[in-house]
This record gives structure tokens, C-alpha cells and sequence, in this order.
């Protein structure tokens, strides 16, 4: 098993990957989103990444404009005015997209990480559309506490998103993240995260994938195989979609789509809860 200090150098490098892959699709004429500050935070590494990929990255692309949509809707039309971005790695939606007045965006990642993009986005003059609060906190450590003193207020309804973390992490490490998210949740808050079952890990259909994720040094090892239950008991009402079906296509997925729920596949779900 990977030491702490080996999967925070992962998930450095993933970093990059996901922010190479909105710079190629913010490069598109048919855009789904525009980052024009993507290039610069995948630096040399991330590009030579999504090289070696051919390009082939629609399913992060997916998930970006998926959840850029799931936030959106959260803050606009849920009227939730505190956003919190776990494991935000390059995240750049405080910057790219349209924000309603009185927002605050959290962003919990290790110093190192905040550090390096507030470099890129300062050289570039890039400036948020609401209130940003970097958060330099460990999702390991006592982040809550970290959290709270950065004006975080949990009497509030809030808006969650872990994006492209929870397959990185062990079973246990999920489980326990998911429950604090919930203790600090009120009542209408919603939560947005991505996660494969456990069939995804070793099923020959996605043995590809998972080996490169291994031989990259970032090894896919998160799942959960019944997500809506496990949110059920901490009291949220969940709902899940994956890429490919016809509310997370955008033109971009160009695979077979199976039913979400099909027993017997490896599934990579998008699940989203609105706490009761």
C-alpha cells in the first residue's frame, strides 16, 4: 500500500493530467468550456501526458462540464452560497465560471499545490468571480477544523464537490470523508462526487485503463458498489448517472452506454445527493 507522501505526489501528477485535458478542450472551436489558463497549470509534464494519451481524455472532459453544471445549478437555482471544492488540485471554476454575488468558494489542497497555481494564475493577472478561500489543508489531516476557521459556516446550506479523488483513495478514507461531509452538512445541502465499483478495478473490459493508471504511479484503488445506500444512512437522497447516458454525453462519449445500475459491469458513476 502507498505511504501518505506517495499518493500526494499521485495526485499532483493527476493534477496536471486533468488540466491538460481542459486546456485541449478549451482549444476546441466546439468547446464545452473555456480555461484559458489550463495550458500553463498542466506545464510541460501534464501536456506530455495527454500526449502520450492521443488526446483521448473525453471522459475527464465529460466530468468537468458535468459538474461545472452540477455547481452552477447548486448556487443559481438551489440559491446555496457557500461552495466547497475538496482536493481542488488545478481547479479553476472560482475563476472561468459565472458566480452569483455573495458567493464563497472554499478550496482545500496542500500548500504545495495552491502555491504553485496562485504562481500561474497571478502571472497570467487572472482574478476570481466570487469570494475564493484557499483552505492549505490535508484531506488526511483535520480538515474540518481548517475548514471552519476559514469562515466556512455549517449552519448554512452548502454545495460539496470531490472530483477525481475518491478511486485514489482506500475504502476506509472514503467512508470517513463522505461522514464528515455529512456532519458538516445542513439541511439542502448537495453533494457531487465521482466513483467505480469494485468490478471497475478488475474487469478485463477496463484492464487497460487501470494498468496505465498503475504503471503511471497513480493506481486506481477507491470504490464503493452501492453509493445511493451508503448516502441513504447519513442522510442524503442520492442519484447517480455515469458518461455516456443522456444527461452526462455532451457529444463527447463515443463508447457503448450501459444502463447505470447493470449488475455484473464495472461502472464509473457520477453521484449526486441533496441532504433531507
Amino acid at each position: 500500500m502507498k505511504n501518505d507522501e506517495q499518493v500526494d505526489q499521485s495526485l499532483e501528477a493527476t493534477a496536471l493530467w486533468t488540466a491538460s485535458a481542459r486546456a485541449q478542450e478549451s482549444a476546441r472551436s466546439d468547446y464545452l468550456f473555456q480555461d484559458p489558463w489550463a495550458a500553463s497549470l498542466a506545464g510541460d509534464e501534464g501536456m506530455a501526458w495527454l500526449q502520450k494519451r492521443g488526446g483521448n481524455v473525453a471522459a475527464m472532459v465529460i466530468r468537468t462540464h458535468y459538474f461545472d453544471g452540477f455547481l452552477q445549478s447548486a448556487v443559481q437555482e438551489g440559491g446555496i452560497h457557500q461552495v466547497v471544492i475538496l482536493a481542488a488540485g488545478l481547479d479553476t471554476r472560482a475563476y472561468r465560471l459565472d458566480w452569483p454575488r455573495g458567493t464563497r468558494l472554499f478550496e482545500l489542497e496542500r500548500p504545495a499545490v495552491l502555491q504553485q497555481k496562485a504562481q500561474v494564475l497571478a502571472n497570467a493577472k487572472a482574478e476570481p468571480r466570487c469570494e475564493r478561500i484557499a483552505i492549505p489543508a490535508d484531506l488526511a489531516g483535520n480538515w474540518t477544523e481548517w475548514l471552519s476557521d476559514g469562515g466556512f459556516d455549517q449552519k448554512q446550506s452548502s454545495v460539496w464537490l470531490l472530483e477525481g479523488i475518491l478511486f485514489y483513495l482506500p475504502e476506509a478514507k472514503i467512508m470517513r470523508i463522505l461522514e464528515q461531509v455529512s456532519s458538516l452538512s445542513a439541511h439542502d445541502s448537495q453533494l457531487g462526487f465521482d466513483i467505480v465499483n469494485h468490478l471497475t478495478l478488475t474487469s478485463p473490459i477496463t484492464q487497460a485503463w487501470i494498468e496505465m493508471q498503475a504503471k503511471a504511479g497513480a493506481p486506481w484503488v477507491g470504490w464503493m458498489d452501492d453509493p445511493e445506500n451508503f448516502l441513504n444512512g447519513l442522510g442524503w437522497r442520492p442519484a447517480m448517472t455515469q458518461p455516456g447516458s443522456a444527461d452526462a454525453h455532451f457529444g463527447r462519449w463515443t463508447l457503448p452506454v450501459i444502463p447505470v445500475k447493470m449488475p455484473n459491469m464495472p461502472h464509473n458513476w457520477y453521484v449526486t445527493a441533496v441532504k433531507i
